[in-house]
């Protein structure tokens, strides 16, 4: 795999990714090519505008969604284990390969989080009601402002 600009972000101020990783992130970029944008800002109302939950093309679209995101987390699962380095003396990530592998499974898993949250709550015809109806939309924690917050 040739070095692309988006990995330089990974590598300031440390070691370049070396040949190895390269190829497994090249792997890792293969296996997942398009998921990332097939999924992206997937949102309830999004699903809504698609039909009645109970239709068979509405199941079927939400069952290739769930299974592209096992596809993204296997390939992640697997970049995990191949950027590993091994040397006589350890086994360890690099730098540039712990930024990567961080970078990713963060935007994985907003992405899963995102995903299941849409679907609870299209197929719980749920519309998220300031009286706490669930799933609250709400993805993370804001301590310094003491609230729970949705994606900003």
């Amino acid at each position: 795999m040739t070095h692309d600009e988006s990995l330089s972000q990974f590598e300031v101020q440390t070691d370049p990714f070396t040949p190895a990783e390269l190829a497994a992130i090249a792997d890792y970029r293969k296996a997942i090519n398009g998921i990332g944008e097939l999924m992206e800002g997937i949102q309830p109302q999004n699903l809504i505008r698609l039909g009645p939950p109970d239709s068979t093309g509405v199941r079927f679209l939400l069952a290739q969604m769930a299974d592209n995101m096992n596809t993204w987390y296997v390939a992640l699962d697997r970049a995990v284990t191949e950027l590993r380095t091994h040397t006589s003396e350890s086994t360890k990530y690099s730098v540039a390969a712990t930024r990567f592998l961080k970078f990713e499974s963060s935007v994985y898993h907003q992405t899963r989080q995102a995903f299941e949250y849409a679907v609870t709550v299209y197929m719980l015809g749920r519309h998220n009601k300031s009286d706490g109806d669930y799933p609250p939309d709400t993805f993370t924690l804001n301590l310094a402002s003491q609230t729970l917050q949705g994606y900003s």
